[in-house]
């Protein structure tokens, strides 16, 4: 079983000043700092964030340094310690919550589907998810939702993960495709814009999709904490309503998100609205359905990587609210 307390340092960790990011300037309102974000220089879910540091956060007064962190529990420990807000990874969150982060509240959405795929290189002996069998997944790093949906897709494929299928930890998102060709593993787990580009070479091909395995799931969600609540809603509604600007625009104009977010990433702008493209427009959106929360929750218990699915007090709608 993954010890998720472990890998956030045990409930204690979140009460000290730790995570990643360096210190900025001062923010719309008082905040201060960095904003925490999953994975910005490498995966589809951070695209809203690039985005609205480009065009809305100088509209708004944000004045947050927007910084890279590299997987959901990383993120979390940064928003509990030295960054205000941040977006991670909902069902690191989730764990993170019932682990002793008892401070940690998803304030909003931000990305309301799942975007994990698995690719195997064009023409493999793989094409379905009963013919994982002797398999190897390789993942980016561990206590992540790709590690959470490699296991649920060997479980619903009727296998024990680690037994009749392994999940290999490559690297990071960068390693895991270069695996995949390399021979390393059989799958690899992908995200937009990695899945892209891989399907868009013609060298891969998806065998499996996540939504097809949990339609209900927000992929990731933004975070901060009670104290930041309760001190500082005015500054939370400001950076909010910069991201919901880029949301929206993605939503409404998406060549030009794309062109944005493509620079940013320094990719072709054909692969990143590909990327942008390849998951459900709704997903853009502040919104979040307590059923994408609380269908996540019970699926890492049966998975294992958690001992209870109450999801107690970890949504605080009050700012988006109050918009």
């Amino acid at each position: 079983m993954l010890s998720w307390a472990a890998a956030l340092g045990g409930s204690m960790a979140f009460a000290s000043a730790c995570g990643s990011g360096d210190e900025g300037g001062g923010g719309a309102g008082g905040l201060t700092g960095s904003a925490a974000i999953s994975g910005l220089q490498s995966i589809v879910t951070a695209a809203p964030f690039a985005i609205a540091a480009k065009e809305f956060y100088a509209e708004a007064s944000v004045k947050l340094t927007n910084v890279h962190i590299s997987g959901g529990t990383d993120t979390v420990r940064s928003i509990m310690g030295k960054s205000p807000v941040g977006s991670a990874a909902t069902v690191s969150s989730i764990i993170a919550y019932q682990a002793g982060a008892t401070k940690l509240r998803i304030i909003a959405g931000g990305f309301n589907a799942p975007s994990v795929v698995f690719v195997g290189k064009s023409g493999s002996d793989i094409t379905r998810d009963k013919e994982l069998s002797g398999k190897k997944i390789g993942i980016a790093g561990t206590g992540s939702p790709v590690e959470f949906f490699a296991k649920l897709a060997i479980t619903k494929a009727g296998y024990t993960p680690g037994k009749e299928v392994e999940i290999v930890a490559v690297g990071d998102y960068a390693s895991v495709w270069p695996s995949v060709k390399e021979g390393i593993v059989d799958l690899g787990a992908l995200v937009p814009p990695q899945s892209a580009q891989a399907t868009m070479s013609g060298e891969g091909e998806i065998v499996i999709s996540s939504a097809d395995l949990m339609p209900k799931w927000a992929d990731t969600s933004i975070c901060t904490t009670t104290d930041v609540i309760k001190e500082q809603p005015e500054a939370l509604r400001g950076w909010l309503g910069a991201v919901d600007s880029a949301l929206t625009m993605i939503r409404e104009d998406l060549p030009q998100a794309a062109q944005i977010w493509a620079a940013h990433l320094d990719i072709p702008r054909e692969v990143a609205e590909e990327a942008l493209k390849s998951v459900p427009t709704e997903a853009w959106t502040l919104d979040l359905d307590m059923s994408y929360l609380k269908e996540p929750a019970a699926a890492a218990v049966e998975l294992g990587l958690s001992k209870r699915a109450d999801v107690g007090d970890l949504f605080d709608g009050s700012i988006l609210e109050s918009m």
